[in-house]
């Protein structure tokens, strides 16, 4: 079975730059509705109301499995060759009655100001997005920064942000 959980973002641009905040992973888009609302009360989120963004993302699925040869900046995941497939089959992450998730990236430094970041995706267990970093630190690319890889656990339907920005 093919699982999907809900990722909100804010990504925006203004005149000198572009930037993306991740909001969270939630199992219900009517609690990533509710977050979205909270949000638009604090500074910057108010000021680009229309600059959130709710996509599915695939479940336990490995974006970049072939490692990479060229650096694609700041927001790896903005060129990946398309958006998660996810089959019209696909269920909601609720029916596993999951409380957190585990986020994989990968992000190292060009220079002061840019590092190159890739989104590797989102696991249902620790375990499972640990087996993920040690398959791609054998790839292209990864084996030269073996190290800085990053899990994060992440509690589904939570603050991610507590204050605007700006």
């Amino acid at each position: 079975m093919d699982y999907f959980v809900y990722a909100l973002e804010h990504i925006y641009t203004d005149e000198s730059h572009r930037d993306s905040k991740f909001l969270g992973y939630f199992d219900d888009p009517d609690e990533a509705e509710k977050e979205k609302q909270r949000l638009l009360l604090f500074n910057g989120f108010s000021d680009y109301p229309n600059d959130f963004y709710l996509k599915k993302v695939g479940l336990n699925k490995i974006h970049w499995q072939n490692g990479f040869t060229e650096v694609v900046g700041e927001i790896g995941r903005d060129y990946l060759p398309e958006d998660d497939y996810i089959p019209d089959y696909g269920q909601i992450i609720k029916k596993l009655k999951l409380k957190t998730v585990f986020k994989v990236s990968h992000i190292y430094t060009i220079h002061t100001f840019l590092d190159d970041e890739r989104e590797i995706e989102v696991f249902s267990d620790e375990k499972m997005a640990k087996n993920v970093v040690e398959f791609l630190k054998q790839k292209d690319g990864f084996n030269n920064y073996p190290d800085d890889f990053i899990i994060n656990e992440i509690m589904l339907n939570d603050w991610q942000w507590s204050s605007g920005f700006g």
